[in-house]
């Protein structure tokens, strides 16, 4: 019985392969063909998303980088599961390609944890601080491709994020 159970536990193990998380030199370049990629300099510093174990058959982690259109509203989601850090932006009234901004907050009757629809997120060593779109700062969205039937969305934004426990911080 004890056999049976360290077996299937040392199989599923070994078919969960880590990845050595390697900190980029520079951006991603911006593609327009559904590879996935996105990039942004957080203070300067270059930040990826990273996926720390490969999927397979025995284990499938959630995507590092999502994204869903409904409604009008594009929703993105990345994460980067060796820094423990992610992003989730909104972007509400979407036509097309063009300008926007990210959403500060969900509609109210929203069913959502917070009331941000645009969050950067950081949780080293379990303590997790959120960081809200700053309302007076920098919220600018170019998309130059737009296919909700492909479900390719690409572009590039420039967003400050404030400390939503110290607003100082951003």
């Amino acid at each position: 019985k004890y056999l049976i159970i360290s077996i299937f536990t040392f199989l599923s193990l070994s078919g969960c392969e880590m990845n050595d998380y390697v900190q980029p030199s520079v951006l991603p370049e911006i593609s327009q063909v559904g590879k996935q990629t996105f990039g942004a300099k957080i203070n300067g510093e270059i930040w990826t998303p990273f996926q720390k174990f490969k999927a397979n058959t025995n284990f499938k982690p959630v995507p590092v980088v999502w994204g869903r259109y409904q409604n009008a509203t594009l929703r993105l989601t990345v994460t980067n599961q060796n820094t423990f850090e992610s992003m989730s932006f909104m972007i509400n009234n979407v036509q097309g390609t063009g300008t926007y901004q990210f959403m500060r907050y969900f509609p109210k009757n929203a069913v959502e944890f917070t009331p941000f629809a645009s969050v950067y997120q950081k949780c080293p060593n379990g303590n997790c601080t959120q960081y809200v779109v700053c309302q007076t700062c920098e919220n600018e969205v170019n998309l130059i491709r737009f296919d909700p039937v492909s479900k390719i969305y690409a572009g590039t934004f420039k967003v400050t994020f404030q400390n939503k426990e110290n607003p100082a911080e951003k």
